[in-house]
């Protein structure tokens, strides 16, 4: 029940965001003071599992470095707030990592994915250099996905859990427009688990350092 809650609030999210861009693009047509901007995007990111309440014992998560690239569509929705939709292709790396005292187990999970943020709340102020803060709903389809597990430090070759394809969540960013170009730290924080039939939590969170030229 609360998933599917949570389902239907990030998909109104996602409907608010492309109605308020439709209506930006209309309202574009008569007023000049309102824009789309089309940039490049990089994201160089650090993936880790979230076990909620089991992090502190039984599992751990090694932090990995990504890499992603796409586009971002930028409305001028108003002089103060912004909306954005940002597509775009990921490398994710994410580790699981066992806390036994005599056992070792390591699963390195290597993702290649397809993501689209949408993002209808950026709040902005001031003049060449305006700090914004943003909030929105992402999801991310995972188009393949390899794994490698080690046990004390042999490779074990019969364990390959099954994973979602699909992750999504909300994310929430701080960063400044830079003239034409825009820097943000963004966070993204998943409300799925990665791996399916899991008696522990195992949602993929990530933070993103986002370069948009």
């Amino acid at each position: 029940m609360k998933k599917q809650l949570t389902l239907t609030l990030i998909c109104l999210m996602i409907a608010l965001g492309l109605n308020a861009q439709e209506v930006a693009i209309n309202d574009s047509i008569a007023s000049a003071k309102k824009e789309m901007k089309i940039g490049v995007r990089l994201s160089p990111s650090m993936n880790f599992f979230d076990y909620g309440d089991l992090s502190f014992a039984q599992v751990a998560s090694d932090f990995k470095v990504g890499f992603g690239a796409g586009v971002v569509l930028d409305w001028k929705l108003s002089e103060f707030n912004r909306a954005r939709l940002e597509p775009y292709f990921e490398i994710q790396n994410v580790a699981n990592n066992s806390v036994n005292p005599n056992v070792e187990a390591v699963t390195n999970f290597n993702n290649f994915v397809f993501g689209l943020d949408v993002i209808p709340i950026v709040l902005t102020y001031g003049g060449k250099i305006k700090p914004q803060v943003s909030f929105g709903g992402f999801a991310k389809y995972y188009l393949s996905t390899s794994q490698e597990t080690t046990l004390n430090g042999n490779t074990v070759s019969n364990f390959e859990p099954n994973t979602s394809s699909l992750q999504y969540g909300f994310n929430y960013g701080i960063g400044a427009y830079l003239g034409k170009r825009m820097v943000e730290f963004r966070y993204y924080q998943s409300l799925n688990d990665f791996v399916e039939s899991s008696t522990v939590p195992n949602s993929i969170n990530q933070v993103q350092l986002i370069l948009v030229y």
